[in-house]
């Protein structure tokens, strides 16, 4: 199959807007500490499936910040506010249904949603999630596409809820 030139223009020009686009947030972040992405926590022990995660939300646009272990994480929720959390169930220091409810009840971090992302697909783990306050409980493995779709639901800006 020949290599049309438009298309290889069409995608040239396409990357090179989106180079841009995050050149130019990064200039705005250095420049004035003002982020155009939103910040996403995720606190994942695996630092593997950690990086893969922030990896797939960079691709999607979000800013990403990591924690090794919930106790590093709440830290970070109080300090950093992001706009969601994501977090694995089981991590060395505790579950993250007693995290979620200890984020919930602090002012500061009660309105973050979170997001519980576990192999653990049995049990009743994903009723006390929920229940604690998480907004959605996820099996892993999760795709790129399903996790930034649960991500752009969970942080969609109050405006554009009443458009769609």
């Amino acid at each position: 199959m020949p290599i049309c030139k438009a298309s290889i223009g069409n995608l040239l020009s396409r990357t090179l807007l989106v180079v841009f686009q995050r050149v130019l947030a990064r200039r705005l972040l250095d420049e004035t500490g003002l982020s155009m992405a939103q910040k996403i926590l995720i606190v994942e022990d695996n630092s593997d499936l950690s990086q893969l995660l922030a990896f797939y939300l960079n691709d999607a646009g979000y800013e990403t910040s990591r924690a090794g272990n919930l106790t590093q994480g709440i830290s970070k929720a109080l300090a950093e506010r992001p706009a969601l959390i994501i977090t694995d169930l089981y991590l060395p220091d505790m579950n993250a249904v007693d995290a979620t409810v200890i984020l919930k009840q602090d002012p500061a971090t009660s309105g973050i949603p979170i997001v519980v992302l576990t192999a653990m697909a049995v049990g009743d783990w994903k009723t006390k999630a929920l229940k604690a306050g998480a907004a959605k409980y996820l099996i892993k493995p999760v795709s790129p596409p399903e996790l930034t779709e649960v991500v752009r639901t969970l942080i969609l800006p109050p405006s554009s809820l009443t458009e769609r």
